[in-house]
């Protein structure tokens, strides 16, 4: 009866994503636009069109669409698209603010038809101007810097309130001059919700990802459990993505009530782009909150406080050029410091998770990454940006806690390349102390590969695979909470769960194919899919492969619609060969899961190689 526990869960988890669903289904908030990409750049005066191919037109029916070329299916360096304008100076910029439904940021004759497109449209507020300029990495007057192009293009379409962007530039009659058009499509960014377990406990939530076109987003929630003497509880989260074109964006959290009183401030600027010279965060939480004991499925009162700063700078050691992204070296340095107030039982070598310290690091690292474009890795459809380039991190520093100072040690080497046969990325992470002795305490490596298959066409249907191989391992470890790794989830074998399943080394494999339909059931697009998981853990003093090989097969569905803010729902129904004692699994699923996003190879601030 496991599987039904299980499924009883996640049904009350997605009840509301199912509803809403539905509510989008039956009364049309959906986005039926086609994406017909050119890379011309002649423009009229109500729309830019297309010069070298031709416009597509798209018949929709209830369940489906014909004829639709998404943007873009195969793996292209982003810079190329500029290439040709290099140096050109940029005489005007012009600004193409597209809404939620109707529209296509690669075709922009294309325009909402059914009145219930523009019904939804109506009920929207675009993303202002401003916004958007306070994003581009340049203005008019400049030179063009094709790197400069294709980097605002991945900042525009990772915020979160944009589905799509694309940048065109139209030579001028003068031939040193260039007018672009930066064109942005916005996703449909509010949506409410109902988690109902039983009359006794639900939740409410309600979000707004783009409140009043300023890409502003706050999250309201109420819990209700008649559990606790004060019934009710609530959290809120406000987070303001760039003030004023700075690149520093803010964070608010506040959680009170049902054993919560958690509050959260932060402040932090990233190396956003290649040219990043600053970079730096400030973080202050103080929280008392239930923590889950995962070995004996418990939960505990734990309370603490925490200030985290850092600060980095980056310089470039390659040659300039404007086609490529540079040669960076970054030095960052961190303060770190966090106090228990409660707590489970401590010692120097008990739950050191739990251990007041400060943490004084620094890091030295060099990076390099360029961006492809393609689509249909982690998304449906619209253009995702693909990070190639490799990571090179050193850290060290100085820990200082209740019962000891040691020093810290941690070093990262990554890279991704896409590759003739696909996308291939490769890790090897490493972290630990040295303690007085000198000794090797709570020592981890993690070596990691994951590799996505170019795009095969059956029909008109698209397939993609996807491979993940993960090894951890740890040495030196102390005894209590997250003194272990465990297999369960995304960290082995999906829909497989058991207290039993943890210890200090462990392998997972996972293997995976989708198959995109090319119709749309009311713009939400299915993928069907088949896996292969599998996972074994064991002590770190013996062969992993000496362990007991778990694993799980199966099928599924995925649907998502890039036009609303919902995450992907999912229905899945697994097989399980070997269980492990006090197994939960789920041998049918209905839930849903967020987008996964790529690895990234701008370093942040410096940290130690978390053991999870």
């Amino acid at each position: 009866m496991t599987d039904l526990k299980l499924f009883s869960y996640t049904r009350g988890k997605t009840i509301i994503a199912l509803v809403m669903m539905v509510y989008f289904s039956f009364f049309g908030f959906i986005n039926y636009s086609s994406f017909a990409q050119s890379e011309s750049n002649r423009v009229s005066s109500d729309s830019i069109k297309k010069k070298e191919d031709k416009i597509s037109q798209t018949v929709y029916k209830w369940f489906g669409r014909q004829n639709v070329n998404v943007a873009p299916l195969t793996n292209e360096e982003t810079v190329n698209r500029f290439l040709k304008y290099e140096g050109k100076e940029i005489s005007q910029i012009s600004i193409v603010r597209f809404d939620a439904f109707g529209y296509s940021v690669y075709d922009t004759t294309i325009k909402p038809e059914r009145s219930i497109e523009k019904f939804g449209n109506s009920l929207h507020l675009k993303t202002w101007k401003k916004i958007i300029q306070n994003n581009l990495l340049f203005k008019e007057g400049d030179k063009v810097v094709p790197l400069d192009l294709a980097e605002t293009e991945q900042l525009l379409r990772q915020s979160n309130f944009f589905e799509d962007a694309n940048i065109l530039v139209q030579p001028l009659s003068d031939s040193n001059h260039v007018h672009v058009y930066v064109i942005t499509k916005d996703i449909w960014s509010m949506s409410a919700g109902v988690q109902y377990s039983s009359p006794e406990k639900m939740k409410l939530a309600l979000s707004e990802r783009n409140f009043a076109g300023l890409g502003v987003r706050a999250k309201a929630i109420a819990y209700y459990d008649k559990t606790f003497t004060d019934k009710w509880s609530y959290q809120g989260e406000f987070d303001v993505p760039n003030y004023f074109g700075s690149y520093i964006s803010s964070s608010f959290f506040v959680r009170k009530g049902h054993s919560y009183e958690t509050y959260l401030m932060r402040f932090n600027r990233d190396f956003f782009a290649s040219k990043t010279k600053y970079a730096g965060g400030i973080e202050l939480l103080k929280s008392d909150e239930p923590y889950r004991v995962f070995t004996d499925d418990s939960v505990i009162q734990i309370s603490y406080q925490s200030q985290d700063w850092w600060i980095g700078r980056s310089v470039r050691v390659s040659r300039r050029s404007g086609t490529s992204a540079p040669l960076n070296l970054v030095f960052a340095l961190r303060y770190y410091r966090r106090d228990y107030f409660q707590s489970p039982p401590v010692s120097i070598y008990l739950n050191p998770v739990f251990h007041s310290a400060e943490n004084y690091v620094v890091s030295l690292g060099l990076s390099n990454q360029n961006i492809y474009r393609s689509s249909l890795y982690f998304g449906f459809g619209n253009t995702e940006d693909i990070p190639v380039g490799f990571k090179i991190q050193a850290t060290s520093g100085i820990q200082q806690s209740t019962f000891q100072r040691r020093f810290l040690i941690g070093g990262e080497l990554s890279a991704a390349e896409v590759t003739p046969w696909g996308y291939l990325f490769l890790s090897s992470r490493l972290g630990g102390y040295l303690a007085e002795g000198p000794k090797v305490e709570q020592a981890v490596i993690n070596i990691r590969a994951q590799y996505f298959s170019n795009l095969y066409h059956i029909g008109r249907n698209d397939i993609r695979h996807f491979i993940r191989y993960d090894f951890t391992r740890g040495a030196a470890r102390f005894s209590g909470e997250r003194e272990y790794v465990v297999l369960t989830n995304n960290y082995g074998v999906r829909g497989l769960r058991s207290p039993d399943l943890y210890g200090q080394t462990r392998l997972m494999f996972n293997f995976e194919s989708m198959l995109y339909s090319p119709h749309y059931i009311y713009g939400f697009r299915p993928a069907f899919f088949v896996f292969a998981d599998f996972g074994m853990v064991g002590e770190s003093d013996e062969l992993i492969y000496q362990n007991t090989l778990y694993s799980g097969f199966g099928v599924g569905l995925r649907l998502k619609n890039e036009s609303l803010i919902f995450p992907t729902f999912l229905f899945r129904i697994g097989y399980y060969p070997k269980l492990p004692p006090d197994a939960e699994v789920a041998y049918w699923f209905i839930s849903t899961e967020n987008r996964r996003n790529f690895e990234q190879f701008r370093i942040k601030e410096p940290y130690i190689l978390q053991y999870q």
